[in-house]
């Protein structure tokens, strides 16, 4: 079965990642058209991936018909409005990262998508990379023996990875779209943790929905694997740097601590993400590559004693995680596959983050 999908939003994961492997994937796919407000860059991706359906907001592209899904990359604030209205069209979603900003809009969408009897896939892709799934499938059974959690990761973005013209960009979005998008993002964050000042928008909705999501989706997939129940209690959070550095700590059922961090580091060219489970016995640690980095080794190292020696175990992953989540997401609605990341799991996400950026004050 070929998917007719439209996508929304012409951004940088759109052009980075997901028109790429919708482009090539013309088994599962058919890319058939594209909602985008800059007529700029919609004419130039139009083009280049030969979409025939250019449309300049969601709602045409919806309206026109003659989908069966839609891959939403739009702004965060736009995300749950997006969403609703293709459920109520009775269209498949795969909505990147977070589904949305406020747990009111979380339960409308699981409400939502329960009503439509469609899928609703969100785009928290570590959890198909290869090598967290060797890490998820050689855990203990229990947590009882875990004793740290650690999330770090520094961030410089996206300027080192692409080459000048190879992301298309443009300043000709109207105005008025560009303040109605800034201002539903504003009053979201607002509703969800009551200040929707800029630096409290871009730590709540960029730092932390935006970038630490990824990793604590990924710890979440981890510690349900070993039966630890979720959400944990949050025992501390904070941000600074106008929202460019954010951190949180959860305490886990067995007094264990799990600690996170990411720090926006736009003046370097480094990229580190880690994330290290401490066991009695053990040290297990996945290192990510840059996401913007395609085919770039995810590296899986798993350390433990064995009689008088240190025993090391590597495993590094090639396959990528962004084409794998798509793939999924095409099975689910053809073969009635259960999801791996549904709506109800990024409620979990969004909630624990919630209360991190509560925690701050």
């Amino acid at each position: 079965m070929t998917l007719r999908v439209g996508v929304v939003g012409g951004g940088l994961v759109a052009q980075a990642m997901h028109l790429h492997y919708l482009s090539v994937e013309r088994g599962r796919f058919e890319l058939a058209a594209l909602a985008e407000p800059s007529g700029t860059v919609r004419e130039a991706l139009g083009g280049r991936y030969g979409i025939s359906g250019l449309h300049a907001d969601y709602r045409a592209l919806i309206d026109a018909g003659g989908l069966d899904a839609v891959v939403v990359c739009s702004p965060a604030g736009t995300h749950a409005e997006i969403v609703l209205t293709a459920l109520e069209a009775g269209l498949h979603v795969f909505v990147e990262k977070p589904m949305c900003i406020t747990l009111a809009d979380a339960d409308a969408i699981v409400a939502a998508r329960d009503r439509a009897g469609r899928v609703v896939q969100v785009g928290t892709m570590k959890r198909f990379d290869p090598a967290y799934e060797r890490m998820l499938a050689e855990l203990p059974d229990s947590a009882d023996e875990l004793r740290y959690v650690s999330v770090v990761v520094n961030d410089p973005e996206f300027a080192p990875y692409f080459a000048a013209g190879e992301i298309v960009r443009s300043d000709d979005v109207p105005a008025e779209v560009i303040e109605a998008t800034r201002r539903a993002e504003a009053e979201q964050v607002e509703a969800a943790v009551g200040s929707g000042d800029p630096d409290t928008v871009r730590a709540f909705s960029e730092s932390f929905l935006g970038s630490l999501l990824h990793d604590l989706n990924a710890v979440h997939g981890l510690l349900e694997r070993m039966g630890e129940p979720l959400p944990a209690e949050v025992v501390a959070g904070d941000w600074w740097n106008e929202g460019r550095a954010v951190t949180g700590a959860v305490r886990l059922a067995n007094g264990s601590r799990w600690d996170s961090a990411w720090i926006q580091l736009l003046a370097t060219f480094e990229y580190r993400e880690t994330i290290s489970l401490f066991f009695a016995d053990s040290v297990r640690t996945l290192t990510f590559p840059s996401p913007w980095l395609k085919q770039y080794p995810t590296v899986y190292r798993r350390s433990e004693a064995e009689g008088a020696t240190n025993a090391v175990r590597i495993a590094e992953s090639y396959e990528e995680a962004f084409a794998r989540e798509l793939a999924h997401f095409h099975d689910c609605v053809a073969d009635g596959t259960p999801c791996r990341t549904p709506p109800e799991q990024a409620r979990v996400d969004i909630d624990v983050l919630t209360r991190m950026l509560l925690a701050s004050r």
